[in-house]
């Protein structure tokens, strides 16, 4: 397994770096764990222990986890070889639950053709809904004003919305970006396996930064 060398790698410069990795690669696994499962989607890393809780880990493993991700926050100012040391066997322990119990979960995707083929036409990738009349999509390239109006205006018709009360933002704006990866429900894409990689990915980079 990648984390587990990651991991073993990192013995090789001591018993803090080693700590260091082994927390920080349970924390991504931790949290592209979430976004397999299509569990909720939590802001901070310290709120994922809660989500996987019953879900992917049981409840000792959660309290492990949280206390893991806890106490390699201050392994920094501790300096201890022995908190140094648990923090990374838990983790190596964490890492290989994780590995075993978690399960890519797809979403309910959008299937009317009429809708799938306007996205496409487009060039589009992947769309989220982001909230009521709100679509962000992921395009080949940044969609211009006239394109995310005349996309809004096709997809209306299907969805039954309004053209004026539906949006369509692109995830290549920060902002939109953002609102997707914390709190976006994936409606359609053109590789889902694709996508749904994509998506962790960025979670982790929003999370575990």
């Amino acid at each position: 397994m990648d984390a587990l060398r990651r991991i073993a790698k990192a013995s090789s410069e001591g018993v803090m770096w080693r700590a260091y990795v082994a927390a920080r690669t349970l924390a991504e696994m931790a949290a592209r764990a979430v976004v397999e499962a299509g569990l909720p989607r939590p802001e901070r890393c310290e709120d994922l222990p809660r989500v996987l809780a019953g879900n992917i880990l049981d409840a000792a493993d959660s309290a492990k986890l949280a206390e893991v991700l806890k106490t390699a926050k201050a392994l920094h100012k501790t300096q201890d070889p022995a908190v140094a040391k648990k923090i990374a066997d838990d983790a190596v322990e964490l890492v290989e639950r994780l590995a075993r119990a978690a399960r890519r979960r797809y979403p309910a995707v959008e299937t009317r053709e009429g809708v799938r083929y306007a996205l496409k036409a487009a060039g589009v990738k992947a769309a989220y809904s982001i909230g009521p009349g709100e679509l962000a999509v992921r395009a080949d390239r940044p969609l211009g004003l006239e394109e995310k109006l005349r996309l809004a205006a096709e997809l209306s018709a299907e969805l039954g919305i309004p053209p004026d009360r539906l949006i369509v933002g692109d995830l290549a704006e920060p902002g939109t970006l953002e609102r997707a990866i914390r709190e976006g429900k994936l409606i359609y894409a053109d590789d889902l396996d694709d996508e749904i990689d994509w998506l962790s990915e960025r979670y982790i980079e929003y999370i575990c930064c």
